[in-house]
């Protein structure tokens, strides 16, 4: 996942908006967005080369993202897939505050990361560049693979179009439109990328009401950033 636009309680009628781009290689093998048979609780695509997902959510509640950091690796490369951070909390029960309080004692075991989970109890960051625990107040964030609310245009600029998307009747599609912007001549302003071997392989919207009403829409881009399949779920979230 290397783009995540979200805003926690933004409006009255808002508990958590995501606009979010999962880049990767083409020839990586994944499963689209599903409830997973393993565990009908977790609505989450699934990374089928390590078994985790990047980004899920519960019928509770539970919510977990993650991102690489950019970075020159560590040698030797650290043992433990990222993407066992969220599945690992999404198939959990723990909070989330003590669950990454857990993850900060071995955090070294991972290649760089960023980490934003939420439960009944709040939002939160973790990063293993810092291994400081961050509680998220209500407001409007920006992530990809570089510190929380980084200078890159696209995280910037993403911020700023999805306050102005909030407001908009509809909501998904103006989050879809922010999504799919190419960029221009600077370094970092491409939320969607397409090539023939890496680029954008999912683009995902979540809209979680205060009602509790969920709605989870992942479109699919196979090379050159063709599209294939379209997934949507709704539920109504049982704390």
């Amino acid at each position: 996942m290397c783009l995540i636009l979200f805003a926690i309680a933004p409006l009255d009628e808002y508990q958590l908006v995501v606009a979010a781009n999962r880049d990767e290689y083409y020839d990586r093998p994944s499963r689209p967005a599903m409830f997973w048979p393993e565990n009908p609780e977790i609505l989450a695509g699934k990374d089928m080369s390590m078994g985790g997902t990047w980004m899920g959510i519960t019928k509770s509640g539970r919510f977990a993202a993650v991102t690489n950091f950019r970075e020159t690796p560590a040698d030797p490369i650290p043992p433990l897939s990222r993407g066992d951070l969220t599945s690992r909390f999404l198939s959990g029960s723990e909070p989330a505050l003590s669950y990454l309080q857990q993850i900060a004692t071995r955090a070294d075991q991972y290649r760089g990361f960023n980490l934003v989970l939420g439960d009944a109890d709040g939002f939160y960051y973790f990063t293993n560049q810092t291994s400081k625990i961050t509680r998220l107040e209500p407001g409007y964030y920006g992530l990809s693979n570089q510190l929380l609310n980084c200078d890159w245009p696209k995280v910037i600029e993403g911020q700023q179009k999805l306050e102005r998307a909030i407001h908009q009747p509809a909501l998904a599609d103006a989050l879809s439109m922010v999504l799919c912007d190419g960029g221009d001549h600077r370094a970092f302003s491409n939320s969607f990328i397409a090539s023939e071997d890496y680029g954008t392989r999912a683009r995902t919207v979540v809209i979680w009401k205060k009602d509790g009403h969920l709605s989870f829409e992942e479109q699919c881009y196979a090379k050159n950033g063709v599209a294939e399949s379209l997934q949507k779920h709704s539920f109504t979230v049982k704390n």
